[in-house]
Parts: structure tokens; sequence; C-alpha cells
């Protein structure tokens, strides 16, 4: 059929390639040239198609996800029929499944987790509110996008909608879907809802996160038992760094009663997104701040505070006195050039050149200025300490900084052509307050930059010794704040590991001695509260002694056993501290209640189940005149008739342990048919037939008791009475 189906034309789509098979169905891509789409075509096996239970699968499977539109789930494009095969156009997907992606990687980073289990619950809640259960979740369900975050849910061959009550009755009893994942209402074929979903997300969270399988038994019956009664590793154990907030999800999804669990997918949403988003915040904190111990953290921070505060307060200081010197240098040098002006008046005024240049001669052999220019009202130069100047106009530096002006001083500060700064000071030369020239002085800079210089380090090294000091003292500090804080961590650490007496001795009149005496107490109370406990125990009989020696002693024991050995019901009940009793009614017309003993096959409860089985089979666990059929935890349970489970029954097993078989000879309609001796007595009533397991003969606490008793009386009771044989 595959060659035919290729380039063949469906409606307006193409068929291509075959891209998948399973158990069921064959999966290719088609193309649709109306909208330039690419989907993918599945299409139900030939051989299944005269299979009600296949038919009926696929049918669901069309019917439940075409009443879905999610962004988190796999569109359905299409349905209908081709040569009688029923066939589903849907949503063509890149990437690959969960299932693919755990198998290469183990297991997934924290954050890619939360993020896909967010995804998950959603679509989930989604579906639920539609009236849909999924009951397959699995990672092989789940379509991980090339983005690696971004899924879709697929494969609702197997949902349930919430449909007329007859066709949920239906469904009691039945044990469909993958067992590995399966809630523990679901494994006992009870009725389910939307929370056996959510118990499937946790086995998923678990196993992204710990790399291992929440439940990984190796045989059905015991995947049974660890799914109805016990929970997988603990996370803290497994993975240890995985946050106390997501390992209570967890736990939580995995209760075994559903009432336990997150009710709906919309609560686990909300409790995933605030565990996300604190993953996000702490990543943006751990960018920001790495460990580091305290006493280094406070050292720096002070440091950094002292060193900010002690570097902007010498900015202000060095600025206001680099002010105040700068001021103080230009009054005196305008107190100078008013002196000059007033001795240069006279000659000025008489043009008397000669005087003028003495004057200047024996003020510039003083060596308190680095030049001095004397100009007429018209600019011209009649006196310099630089002849060579004299005659010449005057041309100020253009590029002179503009330092202070008054009235009768104006003041700048310029470079000379030979790299030194200078304060260019200059005042009018006034006669009865008639201006009859200018004095330019020049006062050099260089005295006053050093002392700048020199007062600029001085507060440097001053702050650099106050922020060293005070970094000494927190480093000290810190160091005696840690010292008692690593005494009580040291503490803590030995009294969770159980050493409970533990005790602080350090005394302090303090804070932190409050907290000593609060951990004391605390250690005391508990184990008070520890030591009534044990006297208890042992006043009741109870010694962890006798419990380990009984353990070690039936170790022994089970080595010398053959795997099966005949007891008597006497013998059974004696040795075993709990029993399984499993009853099978059967109604027929006759509204009698035949009791049936299944006999349970050696080779069948402790085979391989995780080895590679044929394609969509499934392994029986009681043998029968039926042909066998192999159960694989990891494939998806698909019809009704492959394990016929009642709701009520536990099937109870241990691959550990050695099993007893039950000898019966009722007849029965059911597939599950086996044959024994049966005695027929209708005079009265007989107990139910009980089936027995030997289990290791350990205390009773510690084991599970699911008893299962279903009879039906009617019209007086008449029962079919079957004697229980013990085989080995």
């Amino acid at each position: 059929m595959e060659q035919d189906m290729l380039d063949k034309t469906i409606g307006r789509y193409e068929i291509k390639e075959m891209i998948g098979e399973g158990a069921m169905a064959k999966v290719y891509r088609a193309y649709d040239p109306e909208i330039d789409r690419s989907v993918a075509f599945k299409i139900l096996k030939e051989d299944h198609c005269v299979d009600e239970e296949y038919l009926s699968r696929f049918l669901r499977e069309a019917k439940a996800a075409g009443a879905l539109s999610h962004s988190g789930i796999v569109t359905v494009f299409d349905v209908g029929k081709l040569e009688n095969a029923p066939y589903i156009m849907m949503e063509l997907l890149a990437g690959c499944d969960l299932g693919e992606v755990l198998k290469d990687k183990k297991k997934l980073p924290l954050k890619q987790t939360l993020i896909i289990a967010l995804q998950l619950a959603k679509s989930l809640d989604y579906a639920h509110k539609s009236g849909i259960v999924h009951r397959d979740i699995k990672p092989d369900n789940i379509i991980v996008m090339p983005d690696g975050e971004s899924i879709k849910v697929a494969d609702f061959g197997i949902a349930r909608m919430n449909e007329n009550k007859e066709s949920q009755k239906t469904q009691v009893g039945a044990v469909l879907g993958t067992p590995r994942y399966m809630s523990p209402e679901q494994a006992l074929g009870e009725s389910v809802d939307g929370r056996s979903d959510l118990f499937s997300v946790g086995t998923i969270m678990y196993e992204m996160l710990s790399g291992n399988k929440a439940f990984d038994a190796s045989n059905m019956a015991t995947l049974m038992i660890q799914i109805a009664q016990k929970q997988p590793e603990s996370l803290k154990t497994v993975c240890p760094d995985i946050p106390a907030g997501v390992r209570q999800i967890i736990q939580k999804l995995l209760q075994k009663s559903p009432d336990k669990r997150f009710q709906t997918g919309n609560k686990l949403a909300e409790a995933l997104g605030k565990e996300l988003s604190t993953l996000n915040d702490q990543q943006i904190e751990q960018k920001k701040h790495k460990y580091i111990p305290l006493k280094i953290r406070w050292t720096l921070s002070v440091v950094a505070i002292v060193g900010l505060v002690s570097f902007i307060s010498i900015k202000i200081i060095f600025n206001i006195q680099s002010a105040a010197m700068t001021k103080q240098a230009v009054d005196s040098g305008s107190s100078f050039a008013k002196f000059i002006s007033t001795n240069t008046a006279i000659p000025m005024l008489s043009e008397d050149w000669i005087s003028l240049e003495t004057f200047i001669g024996d003020a510039a052999s003083r060596d308190t200025f680095s030049y001095l220019i004397v100009t007429d009202r018209a600019g011209v130069v009649r006196g310099a300490s630089d002849n060579s100047l004299v005659g010449n106009m005057y041309e100020p530096n253009e590029n002179a900084e503009l330092i202070s002006k008054t009235e009768d001083v104006y003041t700048t500060s310029a470079e000379t052509t030979d790299g030194k700064k200078m304060f260019n000071i200059k005042t009018p030369i006034l006669f009865q307050s008639t201006e009859v020239g200018h004095i330019i002085l020049g006062l050099s800079q260089d005295g006053l930059d050093e002392v700048k210089s020199i007062t600029g380090w001085l507060m440097f090294f001053l702050a650099l010794i106050t922020t060293s000091s005070v970094a000494v003292v927190m480093f000290i500090f810190g160091g005696l704040i840690a010292r008692p804080l690593n005494v009580l961590n040291q503490s803590l650490k030995e009294f969770s590991a159980g050493n409970l007496d533990t005790r602080i001795s350090l005394t302090r009149n303090d804070e932190i001695g409050e907290v000593f005496n609060g951990f004391n107490n605390m250690a005391a109370a508990i184990q008070d509260r520890y030591t009534e406990v044990t006297d208890e125990l042992t006043q009741t009989g109870i010694d962890k002694t006798e419990i380990v020696k009984e353990k070690q002693d039936d170790l022994a024991t089970q080595a010398e056993q053959p795997s099966f050995k005949e007891v008597t019901d006497q013998e059974t009940e004696s040795k075993l501290p709990s029993q399984v009793e499993h009853n099978i009614n059967d109604e027929s017309d006759s509204k009698t209640n035949s009791q049936i003993g299944l006999e349970i096959e050696p080779s069948k409860m402790n085979q391989d189940i995780d080895a590679e089985q044929p394609e969509g089979s499934i392994s029986a666990l009681v043998s029968h005149s039926e042909p066998e059929l192999d159960l694989n935890p990891d494939e998806t349970i698909i019809s009704t008739s492959q394990i016929n489970v009642d709701k009520k029954s536990n099937l109870i097993a241990d691959n550990k342990d050695t099993y007893g078989s039950a000898d019966t000879s009722a007849k029965t309609d059911n597939p599950l048919e086996i044959s024994e001796d049966t005695k027929a007595d209708t005079s009265a009533k007989t107990p139910s037939v009980k089936r027995k397991l030997r289990k290791k003969p350990v205390k009773a606490k510690e084991e599970s008791d699911i008893t299962d008793k279903v009879s039906d009386e009617e019209n007086g009771g008449t029962n079919t009475k079957t004697d229980e044989g013990i085989k080995n």
C-alpha cells in the first residue's frame, strides 16, 4: 500500500513520502497546493481496519483532536476515508518528540523543563476544559519544536471525551495508555479525569530533571505496584540542586490520590509560572552576584562606599581650594599691577620714556613677575621687560581664558610660546581719573600648580589611608560575624545528618548568642521527642535490630528456596504478613456467580518488559488458552481485550518476590480463561477464591495488602466452589 500511496492525490492533497509508522497507522507528508502548505497524512493500517478497537481509537483521535484548537495541541485539518481506511490530515511539525530528546540528553536543564511543563499544563488545561482527557501523556506524544522549548501535544488516540454515561461505563476496567506513565487510578482500570493526565506530567517532569524513570520496574507486575503504592526516589537525593518549590510541585503531581494533586492544569501552570519567574530572577541575580564570602562582600561594599564618598569629597574640596588659591594669586598680581600703574602715571603723562624704562628695569630685577608691558592710550608699547617689544603695537593672546574681570582689572590665563601658563593681568594707568595708558603684567602659574598638585596628592593619600583602614576593620569584623555563622551552619548539618546530640557550646551575650540558645533548645526538644517515641516503640516490642535481623534471615532463606514452593493455606497465612485476594466475577445470562482463580506464570511475571517487543504487541501476565501477548509498559495499551482488569482489582507482584499460584476449574467467557479443576457445589455458598502471592517475611506494616472482593449474589446466590491448588 505504501507504493500505492506515493504521488497519490486525495482531495486536494498530494501524497509525497512516508515519514513515519506506528503500531496502528502510517504517516505521510502531503502537500496542499491551494494554500502552499505541507501537512501530515495519517491513515489506519489495513490489518487494523477490521479491528473495531483500533478503528474506534483512530476515529476517536480524529474526533478528540479535531475538537481542539490550541497553540500547544497538534491541529487536525481534515478527516475522511480512503478505500474504507480512515485517515486524518493534520499539522506537519518540525522537530522531534520529547522521548528522542531525553534519549540524547538523558535529562534537561531546569529552565527548559519548566518551560516545557508550563506549556504542557496549559495545553492539557484547555483540553480538560473542552471535556477531553488525553490518557496517554508520555514523552513520545510531546513534540518539541526546533527551538527546544516550544511543544505540541499529539496522539489523542485513546482520549476520552465527556459523552453520555453509557459510553463512560464501558471504559471502567479498561487499562488503556502507556503503563510507565499511567496514574494509579488508570493503571487499576478505574475511571479517570484530567488529574490523571497531571500525574503523567509529574512522571515526565521527574524524568526530565533526574534522567531516570519515575517508576523503573523491569516487569509489568512490579511496575503496577510501584505506581499504585510507592513513591519514586526523592529528587532531593537524585538532584539536590533542584529548587524545593519544583520538588514540591512534582511531589504533589505524583500523589496517589487524585484529590491531593493539582486539581486543574491551570493551577499547575500558575505554580510552574511562579517557579519559572523565580528562576529567571535568580539567574539574573547570579550573573550580578556570584557567591562571595560574607567578610569579603562586606569589605568590598564598604570600601566601595567609602572610596566613592572620599573621591567626591576630595574633588569638591580640591576645586574649592584651587579656586581660593587662584583668587589669592590673581589678587596679589592685581595689587602689584595697580602699584606699577600708580608709579608710571607721571612718566606716561610727561612722555618721559627714560624714567619709565629705568623704573621697569628696576622692577624686573626683583623677579616678582614674568613680564611687564606699558602701553599708551593708542596701544603702542612704551616700556617693557623685553626691550624688543618697545615701539610696537601690543597684540593680546586671542586664546586666553578669562579668569576674572572688575572695573579696573582684567585677568586672563594663557600659555606662552614656550608652553608656560601665565596669568595676564591688565589694568589702566590713571592720572586724576584720566586714562593715559595700560599696564600688562604676567605672573607664572607654575608655583600655584605645584601647590595644587601637592594638596591633591595629600588628599588622595589621606582618603587611601582612611579607606584601607575601613577595609581592614570590615574584613576583621566580617570574619568575627562569619565565624559563629559557620559554627551554626556546621551544627545544623550535623543535626540534619542524624546526630541529635549536637549542641553549640559557644556562649555570647548578644543576638548571635540568642540564636545559639535557640538552636540548642530546638535540638533538645527534638531529641526528647525522639527518645519518647523510641521508648514507646520499645515498650510495644518493636526493636529495630530485630527487624534488621529478620530481613537478613529472609534474604538467606530466599537464596536457599526455589522460586515457587508448595505450601498449604494454613502455612501460607502463618508465614506471610499479608495476602492478596483477587476475585474475578463473570456475569452470565443465568445470573450465577463464577469465581475464578488466576494461575500466575512465573516466566511472565518477571519478564523483561523493557526489552524490544514486536510492534504493537502486548504481553499477558496470566496464562490462558488464548495466544500469549507481550505487555510493555513503555508502549500504549490500545485494546481493552488485551488486558481485562476489574476496576476494583489490584495486580500485586514484586520482581524480587516469589509467587504462589491457584488452581481453579471454573469455566468463564473471559478471554483470559484458565484451565483448572472445578468442584461444583450448589448446595451452599463458598468463600471467594484467593490468589496468594508468597512475599518476603518482613514486618506486616511494611507490606501492602490489597484485597479485592467482588461478588454477585443473585437469585439466592448460587455459586461455584473452587479449590485452591498450590503449584511449584
